[in-house]
């Protein structure tokens, strides 16, 4: 029998899950080794060096390490970019994303593997996020494979948090998870908000879900991100709340990068112990080089402060705007709001769904935090053992959620906006000659769920899709050529490019190339 387990690899924290056949029920899996509480592992990873050997170490023991030049943080936003690497001095070598992910994975799978029967056959499901493409998810299941994980697919977050939700899939006594087809079907069929609220980001995805005798139908009606998460929340607190608060102290001790870095970590504790105890405020303390003690004090109405501060209110209502709007959908059509994420705790951001759903639909004080940082885990692990051997199939109808976007000097161009139709084609646009030069006749294409016209290259925004390169030898043009594009019903990104030529004395736009991509956004295929 096999045991099937789901790893949620986030941007801040790692989470895993599995159903096991020998207890018959979902079980989280403790990665965190050194924390009484939590079992989500931080996802930083330490290189560190003990008598000329190299240990790693990942979790709590590379997070408190302040020898930066030898940790990696953030792995996933890494892996998203076209190129990442970093030279570690303790390997005396570069290392790439995919290295780093590799080595945390191999960690962490030693450390399940060990906790197993030794012949329990696993079954691996990883979470990515959800705007990352089929570039993305190759070099993931490469670096599972290298780290000898026993990967079977790979799917997005919030499609994973749908099946966590034990009113739509739970398990019974003999261990089949089950679905009410009438629950679903017909004038039942299920709108589905997910509220993903993250150290780093806040994804919103809207789903339909219809359920017939075999055949679980998942719709994605639009999505939207916002990059603003836990980590914005405790930078604001520092900047706006502590530096006012404790101005003295902050100038004379912990103005350089290791005592803030300390001083952030501590602000981040104690806005958890607030929010997930339910507490109106927390203390901490702080020893200095010389051994100079100090406590700071947090209210939880000095983190709404920073968050009002922030402006972070009416942007997650424009969002929530256009994810409906987008759709089609009024806040009365959804029926069911699924929160997840750390920074979910904190119930401003509860107070807001309630007051733009109503209490009908979403109520803050019944809100029950348990389980809100494992969902993507738990959901991984369910939909693998649902569909394996056609349990149950699941058919996945999706929108182009995120925009598609062209790489040109130092921004992103969006060509194609977020939550458009599949079909549409876009109007040419045009590409210098000199710039497909300076970039040896390759165009880069990025996707995100921002819909700005513009993006700065040097962020987080965008996600790298690919490259497609030209046949310079065809083309005459020595000003600029054209292109146009549509994401078709397959998924794929198709590209024409063109040239306007002169036939008799006439001009005329003539097709010279057509290439293709695929953006990678049909969910739940084994890879």
């Amino acid at each position: 029998m096999k045991t099937y387990v789901g790893i949620d690899f986030g941007a801040c924290d790692i989470k895993a899950a599995k159903i096991s056949p020998q207890t018959r029920r979902v079980q989280t899996i403790k990665l965190n080794m050194n924390m009484a509480g939590s079992a989500a592992l931080p996802a930083v990873i330490f290189y560190d060096k003990i008598k000329n050997a190299v240990e790693v170490k990942v979790g709590d023991g590379a997070k408190s390490s302040f020898d930066l030049d030898n940790k990696v943080s953030r792995i996933m936003p890494k892996v998203a970019r076209k190129s990442w690497s970093k030279f570690i001095p303790n390997l005396d070598r570069e290392i790439s994303a995919a290295d780093a992910l590799t080595d945390m994975l191999a960690k962490i799978w030693k450390h399940i593997a060990l906790q197993a029967a030794k012949d329990e056959n696993f079954d691996v499901t990883i979470t990515v996020p959800a705007a990352f493409s089929e570039v993305q998810k190759k070099i993931i299941k490469q670096a599972a494979i290298n780290a000898d994980v026993p990967i079977s697919s790979i799917i997005a977050a919030p499609f994973a948090e749908i099946f966590s939700c034990d009113e739509f899939f739970s398990c019974d006594e003999f261990f089949k998870i089950k679905t009410d087809a009438a629950h679903f079907s017909g004038d039942n069929a299920q709108i589905v908000l997910i509220f993903d609220f993250g150290g780093t980001a806040l994804n919103v995805n809207l789903f339909k879900l219809e359920r017939t005798a075999k055949t679980f139908a998942v719709t994605e009606l639009s999505a939207a991100t916002l990059n603003y998460g836990g980590t914005n929340i405790d930078y604001g607190i520092f900047l706006n709340i502590f530096l006012k608060k404790y101005a003295d102290t902050i100038n004379q001790v912990f103005a350089d990068d290791k005592a803030g870095y300390e001083l952030i970590s501590l602000i981040e504790k104690m806005k958890e112990e607030i929010f997930l105890d339910e507490e109106d405020s927390s203390g901490g303390s702080l020893i200095d080089d010389k051994g100079n003690f100090y406590e700071f004090e947090l209210t939880r109405q000095e983190v709404f402060s920073a968050i009002e501060l922030d402006g972070v209110k009416s942007q997650i209502t424009s969002m929530l705007d256009d994810v409906l709007d987008d759709a089609g959908i009024a806040p009365s059509d959804v029926t069911a709001i699924k929160v997840f994420g750390g920074t979910s705790s904190i119930d401003y951001f509860l107070d807001v769904l309630e007051k733009y759903f109503g209490d009908e639909i979403f109520c803050a004080e019944d809100f029950e935090r348990d389980g809100i940082t494992d969902g993507a885990a738990i959901g991984a692990a369910k939909y693998r053992y649902m569909t394996d051997e056609e349990n149950l199939r699941v058919k996945v109808k999706n929108i182009v959620p995120c925009g598609i976007y062209i790489l040109r000097g130092d921004k992103f161009f969006r060509c194609i906006k977020r939550n458009e139709l599949r079909g549409f084609v876009t109007p040419y646009k045009p590409i210098l000659i000199d710039e497909l030069k300076k970039n040896h006749w390759h165009v880069s294409f990025y996707q995100s769920y921002c819909n700005e016209a513009e993006l700065p290259a040097a962020g987080d925004d965008a996600v790298f899709l690919g490259d497609i390169r030209l046949d310079s030898r065809l083309y005459t043009s020595t000003q600029a050529i054209l292109f146009k594009m549509n994401v078709n019903a397959a998924g794929q990104l198709c590209v024409k490019f063109f040239e306007d030529v002169t036939v008799n004395g006439r001009s005329k736009i003539t097709l010279v190339e057509e290439k293709i991509l695929h953006p990678g956004r049909v969910r739940g295929i084994k890879n």
